[in-house]
């Protein structure tokens, strides 16, 4: 809306100022060839770049256009980029999150979707992607959405991942569920023969560099587990009998990144982009109304 309004206000200034210049020459008064020139250019270019703007519906591709004005971003600057899922699981008013053996810290369960290989044929070929090695490429990261990607690309390849059936989709979200909460070792009867998830909405962060320098872009689609009380039960017993592996913590925590006020326990136990599960920021998610609710068979990994 505010893009639309300068949008106006820069047109109704160029007419305005254009309608006091003939205004002026039909009465023979005094105007300035030279002001009259001067200032509806200065506002002509203002005008076709908010109109430019207009296309930039989404906080990420704001940014970039802003950083290629201002120099900062190239047509062949590498952007990172990291596509993900994240299941905001819910039990008595709290969030379940499980351990990342990398960091140390809880973090919701989900992680980066995955591309088959006929994809992964595309996305080299027609982009030019590289494999990251921020986190590196092994049997378990291998064909994930981290990649790096050519600024001059990089709105093409999120199109090209919004419309490709060549990669796991919400159609079928139950493979980061299954490795992170289903271990092989863990008997869990018939709760989960099957999962129900709502789509809640997709979060995408800023363009900005991370700790290494590398400018990135980070989505991550966030869906809701809908839980009935045999699942419940069940989850809240892995919590008590691996605490070392799940917790369940408050708004506050994950806010506080489990910090504890007003104690000597300072440590950060929480990861920083936890934040973007929680009920309260679901306002700020895009897309919210794309899918369905989605009951899906838990089966054996596709990947």
């Amino acid at each position: 809306m505010k893009k639309i309004i300068r949008i106006l206000l820069l047109f109704v200034g160029i007419a305005l100022f254009e309608y006091v210049a003939i205004y002026c020459t039909n009465k023979g008064l005094l105007f300035s060839p030279t002001i009259n020139g001067r200032f509806p250019g200065m506002l002509v270019p203002s005008l076709c770049r908010s109109i430019i703007d207009l296309w930039d519906n989404t906080n990420w591709k704001t940014d970039q256009r802003k950083l290629m004005r201002a120099g900062i971003l190239k047509r062949e600057t590498k952007i990172r980029i990291s596509f993900a899922y994240l299941f905001r699981i819910k039990i008595n008013g709290k969030y379940l999150l499980t351990i990342n053996k990398r960091t140390g810290k809880y973090q919701p369960i989900g992680g980066a979707y995955k591309f088959y290989n006929e994809e992964k044929l595309h996305i080299s070929k027609t982009f030019n992607a590289e494999d990251d090695n921020f986190i590196p490429v092994n049997s378990i990261t291998k064909n994930d959405y981290r990649l790096i990607i050519k600024n001059k690309d990089l709105r093409a390849f999120v199109k090209r991942f919004n419309k490709t059936k060549y990669r796991e989709s919400y159609d079928n979200l139950s493979r980061e569920f299954k490795e992170e909460i289903l271990w092989d070792n863990l008997d869990t009867g018939a709760a989960f023969d099957e999962i129900t998830y709502r789509y809640c909405g997709r979060h995408y962060t800023n363009i900005a560099p991370n700790i290494s320098g590398t400018y990135e872009l980070l989505l991550a689609d966030i869906v809701e587990l809908v839980l009935n009380k045999e699942q419940e039960d069940y989850l809240n017993k892995i919590v008590c009998k691996y605490p070392e592996s799940f917790c369940l913590v408050s708004d506050e925590q994950i806010t506080n990144y489990g910090v504890k006020k007003g104690t000597d326990e300072l440590k950060d136990v929480v990861a920083n982009h936890t934040y973007k599960i929680l009920k309260g920021n679901e306002d700020s998610l895009v897309m919210k109304n794309k899918y369905k609710i989605k009951t899906v068979k838990i089966e054996s990994d596709s990947f």
